[in-house]
């Protein structure tokens, strides 16, 4: 079902020095009465490229198949350099400007996904998506689509059943510099707060705790793991973490909970060198263009990885066959299972 909530508010200050709150309402799904959510996961992906498309279309053949309830997108939904502003003398066309942007890189890539019914992209922003500063635009702009959901820097997706908490964070150590202390703090209130012990706590952002690829092991990845790894994840008991960042697919069991990177959405780099110095079990890795299915219910957690093959970042879009959509691996869990890099897991049913 279809609902309109208030997800933000946004402070005004008048000539007065009196500040107004005024309220922007858009449609989410409400979820709260099923016994499993399906998640489209991927990230890395806005260039507006054939790439894109083709991971588009093989994610969309995969939810339709799955029944995807709603996708997480772990950051750099809009190459290079976020949204662009040059015109500013004319509204309309400052405007024209503007969602142009948004079209090539999100809302024609994905145009099929309206598709399904209350379908939602639900936004992590990643350090390519506010080179130029416009950040009020990229929240804004959840007014104006069917499909894009960005309320804030961090937020919990609303909508969801009390058993499971998909929770948004802002990861950047670089940029903008927003992971600090009193962001974790705040995040820690929400994810910390223990009114349903039994949910499930996820995580997305954009930049990873660990990596074997692309950024491994750089300042900012390194900067993200102080911040984020024991005072949240691990004081707060998160059972998995997605990002992206890094342009490939791979999951790695560290200490407390599961790291999942999915970066592989338009752009593919780098090549696998598993740490040996991390207490991490490095159990997939691929350089493919992909995505991921999670699949959740009350008890348990399955995490599907899909390889899109024979894609080119560039070229002509040429849709994948079904042959070119592979599965190629499963993760099934309980949260007795989570956390444990000694831990073998059971085959997925």
């Amino acid at each position: 079902m279809v609902r309109s909530v208030s997800l933000w508010i946004v402070l005004v200050a008048g000539a007065s020095a009196a500040v107004a709150a005024q309220t922007r309402s858009v449609d989410v799904t409400d979820l709260t009465g099923q016994d499993t959510v399906v998640l489209l996961v991927f990230g890395d992906s806005g260039t507006g490229d054939a790439g894109q498309h083709r991971v588009s279309r093989a994610m969309f053949e995969t939810c339709r198949a799955r029944g995807c309830d709603l996708a997480i997108v772990t950051g750099d939904v809009l190459y290079e350099n976020g949204v662009e502003v040059e015109n500013r003398s004319s509204a309309d066309a400052s405007y024209q400007e503007i969602v142009e942007q948004f079209n090539q890189k999100f809302e024609r890539p994905y145009a099929a996904f309206s598709q399904l019914p209350g379908f939602r992209f639900w936004i992590a922003l990643g350090n390519h998506d506010y080179r130029r500063n416009v950040f009020s635009t990229l929240t804004t702009y959840s007014e104006f689509s069917g499909l894009w959901r960005l309320p804030a820097f961090h937020y919990e997706i609303p909508g969801l059943p009390d058993w499971l908490q998909v929770q948004a964070i802002h990861t950047d150590t670089d940029e903008r510099r927003d992971l600090n202390g009193m962001q974790v703090a705040s995040l820690k209130r929400d994810l910390c707060d223990e009114r349903n012990p039994d949910r499930w706590k996820l995580v997305f952002g954009h930049n990873p705790v660990y990596n074997s690829g692309h950024h491994r092991g750089d300042g900012n990845e390194r900067q993200t793991r102080a911040m984020l790894e024991v005072p949240l994840f691990q004081a707060c008991g998160v059972h998995a973490y997605f990002a992206g960042h890094a342009h490939h697919q791979e999951h790695l069991t560290a200490t407390g909970f599961e790291q999942v990177i999915q970066g592989a959405g338009a752009r593919i780099t780098g090549s696998n060198r598993p740490s040996s110095s991390t207490p991490t079990q490095q159990r997939f890795f691929s350089r493919t263009f992909g995505f991921a299915i999670v699949e959740v219910d009350v008890d348990r957690i399955r995490m599907d990885f899909y390889d899109v093959e024979n894609t080119r970042e560039k070229g002509t879009f040429t849709p994948p066959t079904q042959d070119e959509i592979v599965r190629t691996y499963s993760w099934c869990g309980t949260r007795a299972d989570i956390g444990r890099p000694d831990h073998t897991a059971p085959a997925c049913p």
